[in-house]
């Protein structure tokens, strides 16, 4: 009896550890598999100064960097464009290295827009009506392809980011004229912009950003 009990213990344990192996390999497995955008745009991919950046803040870099790319991808091969994609240079993947710059111009506006609230920056009616007209050919070149319906998100969502983009890029303006620079100088990939990073917290969950299948979000690959 002793001996049956034994058994039936060790039995017990081992399916217990399979149980639990079994639940970690398909969380890592979902955890691998790439993010279907338009049922997740509340997960949050980065914080910036305590402020969150989620899918649906960050679809329109998405749709902008796409498009960006896909112009490259076309010119090195039209038959078939994904092939662009998948090239490997520079120690990373052309579609890995699109989504952190992508990854990047948001981290950099977000920084600017908040600075715009020390700066007491604001846009003019003029501003206003320009930012206006590109949100309206924006949404016309997402709703042409359909890419709005595969990324999720609204005309609203894209006037949101466009306006914060708009605010950001008067504030680097107006920061760079402060101190004696130009206003590239403070692009996202400058190195004046590097050592303005260094003062600020940010934090990109990449458990999110890796698993968003750049190149195939708003693009349909001939």
């Amino acid at each position: 009896m002793i001996e049956f009990i034994k058994r039936y213990k060790v039995t017990f344990i081992l399916l217990v550890i399979t149980i639990i192996m079994g639940f970690v390999a398909v969380d890592t497995r979902l955890n691998r598999e790439d993010i279907v955008y338009y049922e997740s745009l509340d997960k949050v991919v980065a914080m910036v100064e305590g402020s969150e950046i989620t899918l649906r803040n960050f679809a329109v870099y998405v749709a902008h960097q796409e498009a960006q790319v896909q112009e490259q991808a076309i010119i090195y091969d039209p038959e078939d464009t994904r092939k662009y994609w998948n090239v490997h240079t520079d120690g990373t993947y052309i579609s890995h290295a699109a989504r952190n710059e992508a990854m990047s111009m948001a981290i950099h506006d977000e920084l600017f827009y908040q600075l715009s609230f020390e700066l007491d920056i604001t846009l003019t009616d003029e501003e206003q009506k320009i930012l206006e007209n590109e949100v309206e050919d924006f949404w016309n070149d997402l709703v042409d392809e359909e890419k709005e319906k595969r990324l999720g998100i609204t005309k609203q969502d894209v006037y949101n980011t466009m306006y914060k983009i708009a605010v950001s890029q008067k504030s680097q303006m107006i920061y760079a004229m402060m101190h004696g620079v130009s206003y590239e100088d403070f692009d996202f990939y400058e190195e004046e912009f590097l050592a303005f990073l260094e003062d600020y917290k940010y934090e990109v969950d990449d458990s999110v950003l890796s698993r968003i299948d750049f190149g195939d979000v708003t693009l349909v690959h001939e």
